[in-house]
């Protein structure tokens, strides 16, 4: 089994830089996972097995372990350090458990951002996620785990020596500027760009490549396309999760600080 997962791994690292040139460490700095928004409940725990509520504007690093539950939702943008805070509309306010005001400030998202959506009962690791400044176009080395549940994900355009992974139980997924729905059962849709699966069909690795439309059924090892409906439909969630959190994250430059307080409801400027 050891050797299958090597296998995995080269076949799929092989796809994500097939075009890179050689990178240095110079620069090298970690990126972070700030939550945009929550839906119902979720946690966190940063490997050492203790868990603590999730809030939004938090931001986490490699190491994490992200998981919600039922009937829950959290959308995560992944890259570097916002400098301020998030913006949460006033149904989404969702004060620190330790705290009873909540200061919020504003920040405009940029036009294109990684993001995830963890939907109910998911558990995510992050494992790798950094961030290279070359000079000429930011590098980026991010590697999700995806030990239960379902994600959605948008990835904006990466640079040739960038790599994107999601590790699934059954094998490895490499993304290449693409909009995505990927289960921890192997289960892909490929919205938009491509993605390139490795997996285990009946003991032997098998590797395929998807592009728009495409969706793999690992109950039956096939790839099959889309149906128009389903491709709408699929259009639609993506939409929704980038509208999202573009939403949140508003306002640039308003620099205004709100006060909520949970217990009197009043704000203050």
């Amino acid at each position: 089994m050891k050797f299958v997962q090597t296998l995995l791994v080269a076949v799929v690292c092989g796809f994500v830089l097939s075009n890179a040139n050689a990178q240095s460490d110079s620069g090298t700095k970690a990126g972070y996972a700030t939550v945009a928004r929550i839906e119902g409940e979720a946690r966190y725990s940063t490997g050492d097995n203790q868990w603590h509520a999730l809030t939004v504007g938090q931001t986490l690093t490699a190491g994490s372990i992200i998981q919600t539950a039922g009937d829950s939702a959290v959308d995560l943008v992944l890259g570097a350090r916002i400098p301020t805070h998030i913006n949460a509309r006033p149904d989404k306010i969702a004060p620190a458990p330790d705290a009873n005001v909540t200061g919020l400030t504003a920040y405009k998202a940029a036009a294109q951002q990684n993001v995830i959506r963890m939907q109910a009962n998911t558990v995510l690791a992050i494992n790798q996620l950094m961030i290279s400044d070359t000079g000429v176009d930011a590098v980026s080395d991010t590697e999700l785990d995806l030990r239960q549940g379902t994600i959605f994900g948008n990835v904006k355009k990466l640079s040739a020596a960038s790599q994107y992974l999601i590790k699934i139980p059954t094998g490895i997924a490499g993304v290449r500027g693409t909009t995505f729905v990927i289960s921890a059962d192997g289960a892909i849709t490929v919205v938009q760009g491509s993605m390139i699966i490795s997996t285990v069909v009946n003991g032997q690795p098998v590797t395929m490549a998807l592009g728009p439309g495409d969706q793999y059924d690992p109950s039956t090892g096939q790839v099959t396309h889309l149906s128009q409906q389903e491709f709408a439909a699929a259009m639609r969630e993506a939409v929704q999760v980038i509208t999202v959190v573009e939403g949140i994250l508003s306002f640039a430059d308003d620099n205004t600080t709100i006060y909520i307080s949970p217990v009197h409801g009043k704000k203050g400027h």
